[in-house]
């Protein structure tokens, strides 16, 4: 029953979660909006990347963070649901750095295979954290689990 009621509670958040998330995502592209007269064209794909897409999803994954952290009192757990939120950040500051690297002229060619390891490191530490916190936590519903809810 346990597992059930962490599915319901993270399940209800998503639904209801959807229209804030819509609001969150109107704010962001008048932020966008409102700075792109401000920015070259280049520098507004970066804006609209992290502006549209990676801040409300860091958003959702602290409020999951949050909610998962109710499920055990464990001080590593408690922790430990809190990562994706920062693994997200951090991956938002490598892209960034990232596309600054592209921007400056000096990457090259070089930029694809730079952005495509980002991309695999992120998806291999995700999977690595499913792995840990599912060795302290079973119960512990995974992202892949809680869309599979959604459907």
């Amino acid at each position: 029953m346990r597992r059930e009621q962490h599915i319901r509670r993270l399940v209800d958040y998503a639904r209801q979660g959807n229209t804030k998330t819509f609001i969150l995502g109107a704010a962001s592209a008048i932020i966008t909006g409102t700075l792109v007269q401000y920015v070259s064209q280049y520098e507004f794909i970066v804006l609209g990347i992290g502006f549209l897409g990676v801040i409300p999803l860091a958003v959702r994954e602290w409020k999951l963070g949050t909610i998962r952290a109710t499920f055990n009192d464990n001080a590593t757990y408690q922790r430990l649901v809190r990562l994706p939120f920062w693994l997200t950040l951090c991956g938002l500051v490598m892209l960034y750095g990232l596309l600054g690297w592209y921007d400056s002229g000096s990457a090259g060619p070089s930029f694809l295979i730079g952005f495509a390891a980002l991309c695999m490191v992120m998806f291999g530490l995700q999977r690595a954290f499913d792995r840990v916190i599912l060795k302290l936590e079973p119960d512990y519903i995974t992202d892949r689990e809680l869309h599979r809810e959604l459907k």
